[in-house]
């Protein structure tokens, strides 16, 4: 029961950002920029994390969620494929 409550929860918030996405075009723009720009550094997940909710309108809590973890690392897994692309 709480593991399916955990993965609504997850849902939920993922259907959160995507909507705020899909209602701000240049969002996920700004998303892959945040990470290109620190994907190399140290730190480059907390890095990521906090200039997502410095620079943009999704708000990723200090202590992150399992959606935060997720959503970063989708993040970085974008920018690493697509520098595999050139």
């Amino acid at each position: 029961m709480a593991n399916e409550l955990n993965q609504q929860r997850v849902i939920d918030e993922f259907s959160r950002c995507f909507r705020k996405m899909l209602m701000d075009p240049e969002l996920a723009g700004e998303l892959v920029r945040i990470a290109k720009e620190n994907i190399n550094q140290p730190n480059a997940y907390q890095r990521i994390a906090e200039e997502v909710s410095n620079q943009t309108t999704i708000k990723i809590q200090e202590e992150h969620t399992e959606a935060d973890r997720k959503f970063i690392k989708l993040l970085m897994d974008v920018v690493k494929g697509d520098s595999q692309l050139y």
